[in-house]
């Protein structure tokens, strides 16, 4: 099954300098960009940086429980194939440009293809998402390229 990479999903997230500190502490990176504070603009938290893999915090929505999949994956994965799970399998991402306290990003996720395998306890759907994330300016800022396996 290959799809022409319509949006499943389009929505924007207004990065916080608390945010970045909240996911620097539960990563344990102590990286000094990731903890300036935003009380004291004298302390640049203007330039406060996130580290890489914060977009992936950004990825997903807070979505109830009741609106997930029935096999409780996210909801980008809803699609009409004859999967009871979901697991991740592979994701890659390019980075172009730091997001910063302050941003605006931009998420966009798209389905690029959905292939069939046969696997040895039966028949695996590999779903490939694109999801890309802008800033303010529309400049890129990253993008992940991700498989997904549904069983």
């Amino acid at each position: 099954m290959t799809f022409n990479g319509s949006p499943i999903k389009e929505f924007s997230y207004l990065v916080t300098a608390r945010d970045i500190r909240r996911f620097a502490q539960a990563i344990g990176d102590t990286n000094p960009l990731y903890q300036i504070s935003d009380e004291d603009p004298a302390n640049g938290a203007n330039r406060m940086i996130a580290p890489p893999l914060f977009c992936q915090a950004m990825a997903f929505q807070d979505v109830p429980l009741d609106d997930l999949p029935d096999d409780l994956s996210p909801t980008e994965l809803d699609i009409s194939v004859p999967g009871l799970r979901s697991v991740g399998g592979a994701s890659h991402y390019e980075f172009y440009q730091y997001v910063h306290a302050g941003d605006n990003i931009r998420i966009r996720s798209c389905i690029e293809s959905v292939t069939e395998k046969q696997g040895r306890t039966g028949l695996l759907f590999l779903v490939s998402v694109t999801t890309c994330f802008t800033n303010q300016l529309g400049e890129p800022v990253a993008k992940e390229v991700a498989t997904y396996v549904k069983r």
